[in-house]
């Protein structure tokens, strides 16, 4: 897979990730609407490691309202 192929896909995966479809779906789409070849590459591994950038962004996002749920548990 080029860095193109995979910046297009990590920037499906960033747009559409909030929106209420399949994360895993659009990414397929995506690849063959625009005709993006995967050849090459563990399919699985690309798609988990957009899904983990997708969880990072997340939690950068609301860290803070992710901290302010957990503080009343702290010991």
């Amino acid at each position: 897979m080029s860095y193109l192929n995979a910046i297009i896909l990590g920037l499906v995966q960033g747009i559409a990730e909030f929106l209420p479809i399949s994360s895993s779906g659009h990414l397929s789409i995506a690849q063959n609407l625009f005709g993006l070849s995967t050849e090459g590459t563990n399919d699985m591994l690309f798609d988990v490691l957009l899904h983990l950038g997708t969880l990072m962004a997340v939690f950068v996002a609301y860290w803070q309202e992710i901290r302010e749920m957990i503080e009343p548990y702290k010991g």
